[in-house]
């Protein structure tokens, strides 16, 4: 207290004839009032102030707000192990090794990779069903299509749940379709714990050829990686095709869309993929259902078909562990005029060679597209009751009115458009502590509208 404050209250106490009792306790009084106020105003001064013209500290604030956490990407290249990146970087090498080319096959062979794509895709109705076994197709193939699936698949397949591929020692598997292995190839490439476990596979085609040029590349590989190779059992045959043992994993790769080819005009859809289901469970134990992994090119048609497995599997009891945030009915099935479920990564890592071999055949790739369920049994009745929203991103970024950046994405309130001034990339998925208040809706897609800025 100042001495002048001091001075005229010992004037005004005389004035009023208060006596010394009083005037101490006046006094105390007083003081311990200053005392609260300068507390107070420290307070204040401390305290963050509100910047409301700077609108990244507000956003800053609201991401606070809607605890946005990230589980990861389906992409994600730094997971993939050292030893694995330079088996996909020298990939050709590999080939060389076990099926060299002559100078004139080298010549040809950007011409003839151009011709196979054009077979694949735009004149895929008047393609041969064997045409995997013809001498040059198959090299075209193996040189080009399978370095390129391998590259797409092996950074898929070492993102997906660990849960998914926890199988027993000495588990069966069955890849259907399998060509030059592909799929075996990729996960052996790709998940170096599968590597230490004693795997059967039965690799089914319809191509002889193919499945013998696949061994030899998987051994080969094998011996790179100094690990011993597992046991494959090639089936000359097509999907249906009898084994002799019951399969704890079933993967197919690129095959339901050549399937449809022919029987597209036979049945609807929906029933297609209940039938196409029935035939892959029947190559398991009935006790023990196996875990389904399914890959298709990532155009509406396959992703269509993808979405239907993905409702018979469902019906199975199976739980769609990924890309699946959820368990919930797919806002993303492909149906005329809406969205179809697949995921996109830039391809700017991708093996150099690789890269000149696309230019060298005219077929420039900046980006690599697939769709995918991997469905295992359900593993309890109960499922946990969860008030946080889980999404992935599922689109490109797109541009809307008053330069803002919208993502589609999926999750389990359907739809999404996800608007945020951050960079988000497709196959990431995302999580929100407590459930956001979804009530604006797109008017051109229909999507809920989830504000993170």
């Amino acid at each position: 207290m100042k001495n002048s404050d001091k001075a005229e209250l010992t004037w005004y106490e005389e004035k009023a004839g208060v006596n010394k009792k009083q005037k101490l306790s006046r006094q105390k009084e007083r003081l311990l009032r200053e005392e609260k106020f300068s507390k107070k105003i420290k307070a204040k001064q401390n305290a963050p102030k509100e910047n409301h013209k700077n609108p990244k500290t507000k956003n800053t604030q609201k991401h606070t707000q809607l605890y946005v956490q990230s589980l990861g990407s389906l992409f994600n290249t730094n997971e993939l192990p050292k030893e694995s990146k330079e088996i996909l970087e020298n990939f050709d090498k590999i080939i060389s090794s076990s099926h060299p080319l002559n100078s004139k096959q080298k010549a040809v062979l950007p011409q003839k990779i151009l011709e196979l794509s054009k077979s694949l895709t735009s004149e895929r109705g008047s393609r041969r069903l064997g045409y995997m076994n013809q001498t040059e197709t198959l090299s075209a193939y193996t040189h080009y299509f399978l370095w390129w699936n391998l590259v797409r698949l092996t950074r898929l397949f070492i993102n997906l749940p660990q849960s998914f591929f926890t199988l027993p020692q000495d588990s069966i598997c069955l890849d259907i379709g399998s060509g030059p292995l592909t799929i075996p190839l990729a996960l052996f490439i790709a998940r170096p714990e599968l590597r230490k476990l004693k795997l059967t596979w039965y690799c089914m085609d319809i191509s002889k050829e193919a499945l013998n040029i696949g061994e030899d590349i998987f051994l080969t590989v094998a011996s790179k990686l100094e690990c011993d190779p597992w046991k494959i059992i090639k089936v000359k045959g097509e999907f249906g095709s009898p084994i002799k043992e019951k399969a704890n994993l079933i993967t197919c790769g690129n095959m339901f869309n050549e399937a449809f080819d022919a029987q597209e005009n036979l049945l609807p859809p929906e029933a297609l993929a209940k039938r196409y289901l029935e035939k892959l469970l029947a190559y398991s134990d009935k006790k023990e259902s196996p875990h389904l992994l399914i890959v298709e090119p990532g155009e509406r048609h396959s992703a269509r078909f993808i979405s239907l497995l993905r409702d018979a599997l469902l019906r199975k009891d199976f739980t769609p562990v990924s890309p699946c945030t959820h368990c919930g009915l797919c806002p993303m099935e492909g149906k005329k005029g809406g969205k179809w479920c697949n995921y996109a990564f830039s391809t700017e890592n991708a093996p150099l060679g690789l890269k000149k071999l696309s230019e060298a055949s005219h077929l420039p790739k900046e980006r690599a597209v697939l769709s995918f369920i991997a469905g295992m049994p359900k593993l309890s009745e109960t499922e946990k009751e969860d008030s946080s929203l889980t999404f992935r991103i599922a689109s490109d970024p797109i541009k809307l009115p008053g330069y803002r950046t919208g993502y589609y994405a999926c999750s389990s309130k359907g739809l999404l458009l996800v608007m945020t001034e951050d960079k988000l990339n497709s196959g990431e998925a995302y999580s929100i502590e407590k459930e956001p208040n979804l009530y604006r809706t797109d008017k051109k897609s229909g999507a809920l509208i989830l504000e993170l800025d």
